[in-house]
Order: C-alpha cells, then structure tokens, then sequence
C-alpha cells in the first residue's frame, strides 16, 4: 500500500476513534438516539476494516 493508502488507514482509524467517542459522551448524556445513529454509521467502516483484514490474511 502506498502512501496515499497509509492516509486512507490513519483518517479511517482517526474517525473512528473519534466516533467511539461520541458514542460514549452521547450515551453519557443521555442522548441515546444521537449515539445509536453513529453506532449503526461506524458499521460501513468496521466492515472496510474487516474486509482489509480479511483480504491481508489469505495473502499472507
């Protein structure tokens, strides 16, 4: 992977560590509404992760 991958890597872990964040202040809050719609919004990424991982794996 490239540079410009290893980019992709850092901004989609940054984003969402950040959003385990929000989820856990929201929930803090009380909002539960606010932190379930960025739950349901982190599936499209983990599934970016899982998938990666998956494709690394067999290679290996």
């Amino acid at each position: 992977m490239g540079l410009i991958g290893d980019f992709a890597k850092g901004i989609l872990i940054l984003t969402v560590a950040y959003w385990i964040f929000l989820i856990i202040e929201f929930t803090a809050i009380g909002q539960t509404i606010l932190a379930l719609l960025l739950l349901i919004g982190l599936l499209i990424p983990s599934s970016m992760i899982i998938y990666e991982y998956k494709k690394f794996k067999k290679k290996g």
